[in-house]
């Protein structure tokens, strides 16, 4: 029987899981399938560094390529597996080439979600997903451009401050009532708003589009409200679906993404799930979610690796999320939830800012902006589960969320 271990995705994750399998003593065979013609690399410089730079930047591979050789992982690029059989535990891949598997990886990410408003000028349209969608969408932002954006979330945000430093005038439309609506609580959401703005971004929320059109080499498009947008380009950040057909296909269980235990298994014994794709379980938070986060990556393919190689490990990390923009990073970790007790430092819109969220002593979540030691330090408190003295933070200087009210 077969030895081999077989990767389906070549992104972060995928070639996260490769790399910790020879770390942690994994000599047999490894294959990664990928579609992109690319060895691992990191996807946060997309929408920053790929777009900022004075010159395009080199792709932000995971290790050098050539190292991938060194260590003995085989790859298949430009590749797409269209069926898992797991009664003969193989798959078999677009250009008819089957690889036997003992154990399968599945790391097959996301598809950006597209609108149908905008299917008759897809010429005009843009998706960042990809390094090489970075160079396309970088050759786009010229000084005077005009970028409409579709979504006000991470990757719209992130893309709206690298095109306003390029010269290009921007304008998002943003479905909800407020930009980051599920990431960041209302007060900062409303500061990072106003803080574009000044930088001269126009934000519309609560729109909607409802038809475009070709004019000449620019695109017209109407909004719900009667509001009229004229555009060179239009960016769609309105989110992407896990690619779980592959595994629905298969018989395995699957719910807004691959349903993964603690340790990264599917349904099937023989089969994982790693990355923005697995729906995975957490031990320390008794909870079950799908996130779509540099750290998600790296944290389950290190469990999955280590499970491979004997090593018992489950999921029980913080979630943690970060951005940015201009020239602030904001950092998010935990479940910082409506309805928390708040403790704040400082003032939203100030390095150091930072706000506790906690419920009956214990740290759920943490917002900081410019205090990347704080949100570490935050994260180890909800990692031990240890419980917080608020009178202890109130004699530090932080002060209730109501106290302070300047947005």
């Amino acid at each position: 029987m077969t030895k081999d271990v077989v990767i389906v995705g070549g992104g972060h994750a995928g070639g996260r899981v490769a790399e910790r399998l020879r770390h942690g003593g994994f000599k047999e065979p490894i294959h990664v399938v990928g579609r992109e013609m690319e060895f691992p690399y990191e996807r946060p410089p997309l929408s920053k560094a790929c777009l900022t730079g004075p010159e395009p930047v080199a792709n932000a591979y995971l290790i050098p390529p050539s190292r991938w050789q060194e260590i003995g992982v085989t790859f298949h690029l430009g590749k797409e597996v269209t069926e898992i059989d797991r009664a003969g535990r193989r798959i078999r891949m677009n250009d008819g080439q089957v690889l036997p598997y003992r154990h399968l990886v599945l790391a097959t990410g996301l598809t950006p979600r597209s609108l149908p408003a905008l299917t008759e000028i897809t010429r005009h349209v843009s998706y960042l997903r990809s390094f090489e969608d970075a160079l396309r969408l970088r050759t786009r932002l010229c000084p005077g451009t005009r970028l409409l954006i579709v979504g006000a979330g991470l990757i719209g945000l992130e893309v709206a401050a690298s095109a306003i430093g390029r010269g290009v005038e921007v304008t998002i439309v943003e479905a909800g009532e407020r930009p980051l609506m599920r990431l960041l609580p209302e007060r900062l959401a409303l500061w990072l708003s106003s803080t574009h703005r000044a930088a001269g971004v126009r934000i519309l929320c609560g729109r909607r589009i409802v038809r475009a059109e070709s004019v000449g080499e620019t695109v017209a498009v109407a909004l719900d409200d009667g509001t009229d947008i004229s555009a060179d380009e239009i960016l769609v950040a309105i989110g992407a679906a896990p690619n779980d057909g592959l595994a629905r296909a298969a018989g395995l269980d699957v719910d807004d993404g691959i349903v993964v235990n603690a340790r990264g298994e599917t349904s099937d014994p023989d089969i994982s799930a790693v990355g923005d794709v697995a729906r995975h379980d957490n031990v320390r938070f008794g909870t079950r979610q799908r996130l779509e986060s540099w750290r998600n990556a790296e944290d389950l393919a290190a469990i999955v690796a280590a499970n491979l190689c004997g090593d018992r490990q489950s999921y029980g990390e913080v979630p943690w999320f970060w951005t940015d923009q201009y020239d602030w990073n904001i950092q998010i970790a935990g479940t910082p939830s409506p309805g928390l007790d708040v403790l704040e430092r400082g003032a939203i819109g100030v390095r150091g800012y930072l706000a506790y969220y906690l419920e009956s002593g214990a740290l759920r979540g943490a917002v900081g902006i410019g205090c990347g030691r704080d949100i570490r330090m935050a994260r180890e408190i909800m990692r031990s589960g240890a419980t917080v003295d608020q009178a202890d933070l109130l004699a530090k200087g932080f002060r209730t969320g109501a106290a302070l009210v300047e947005v």
